[in-house]
């Protein structure tokens, strides 16, 4: 009977192994080198970058999806697998058991989420408007500079405002202006489409930002706290208020949209991994912030060479960062949804 016994138990402990690593079949070890993201590998061994979330959630010993080091060994399943799992719950980390308490709580972890685009650059980039949204210029500086940079005093002139109704040019010379916050702003150029000629409107571009520090001889005073280029005399202002480009979305989407790239933000016919393009698609179109694209080569061959993903949104135009290039990215080039 104990004989029997004992092979009943052998028996069933090698069908649960056979079965164990049949299940287990598709998976496959991987071992983490240097530069390697959890997007990238799913973009190299699955083919498919959104489905980085559900490696993440495969993998336990991974705490957070930033912080994998060359050394470290993940499994990958297959594809198939993957693509059936029901998205998990956030992760959460065991907080540290203090002394003298029987249980043992959790936390979730603190992720510090992180921006698409860097900040400055996000601001400097600008944007595409339908006119010149200035409600002043810097007329002057002293020693008669007409190039000016940050901690340089300027003289501000609201008086040749063709609009009215906007109030700050109502209360420019009184004290409430005083320590008010204004945009150095820029017309640099007129985009028009490059396959169908048409006006999109004007490239306003952000030089820097300055502050009313006080008046002298009834001309407003202002110094540079910061610039992003060589500030002109000449240059107009706009009302101050805090710019902050998306964090990097959860999950990002891509649409079924395709378009043109219009312009660059630097107005160069070549661009590369980091900079601002601007698309000549919008809000009315369906696109939201975080949207990610792919950027094709000139036709006939139209393959893949890039993605871009969405930062800013006006009403029929967008702003993108090019978050990876095989090559320099032409102004004109078509961007949408990777069949």
């Amino acid at each position: 009977m104990n004989k029997f016994l004992f092979f009943f138990v052998l028996t069933l402990s090698t069908l649960l192994t056979v079965n164990a690593g049949a299940n287990n079949n598709d998976s496959e070890e991987y071992l983490i080198l240097k530069g390697d993201t959890l997007w990238g590998i799913s973009d190299a061994q699955l083919e498919d970058t959104f489905l980085w979330p559900k490696l993440w959630n495969v993998n336990p010993h991974i705490e957070h999806p930033d912080l994998i080091y060359p050394g470290i060994k993940i499994r990958i399943p297959s594809r198939e697998e993957l693509m059936q799992m029901q998205p998990a719950p956030p992760k959460q980390v065991p907080a540290t058991r203090k002394a003298g308490k029987k249980r043992a709580h959790t936390r979730k972890a603190q992720v510090k989420r992180k921006y698409i685009i860097d900040k400055n650059l996000f601001i400097s980039s600008g944007w595409i408007d339908e006119g010149f949204p200035s409600i002043g210029t810097i007329s002057y500086s002293p020693g008669d500079r007409t190039v000016i940079g940050r901690d340089d005093i300027a003289y501000l002139d609201f008086d040749t405002i063709e609009k009215p109704d906007i109030a700050v040019a109502l209360i420019v010379r009184k004290e409430t202006v005083i320590n008010k916050q204004f945009y150095v702003i820029r017309d640099m150029k007129i985009v028009k489409h490059p396959v169908t000629g048409e006006i999109l409107g004007h490239h306003i571009r952000i030089a820097g930002i300055l502050k009313v520090i006080g008046s002298d001889s009834e001309m407003t005073k202002a110094i540079i706290t910061s610039s992003f280029e060589d500030i002109n005399i000449g240059d107009g202002l706009m009302p101050y208020e805090d710019l902050a480009p998306p964090f990097v979305p959860d999950m990002a989407r891509t649409p079924d949209i395709n378009g043109h790239i219009v312009e660059s933000h630097t107005n160069s016919v070549l661009s590369d991994e980091g900079s601002v393009i601007f698309l000549d698609k919008g809000q009315i179109d369906g696109i939201i912030e975080g949207d990610i694209y792919t950027v094709f080569s000139d036709p006939p061959s139209k393959r893949p060479i890039g993605k871009i993903q969405v930062v800013l949104l006006k009403p029929t135009t967008s702003n993108a960062v090019i978050l990876e290039s095989d090559y320099e990215i032409v102004t004109g080039a078509q961007w949408g949804h990777l069949q």
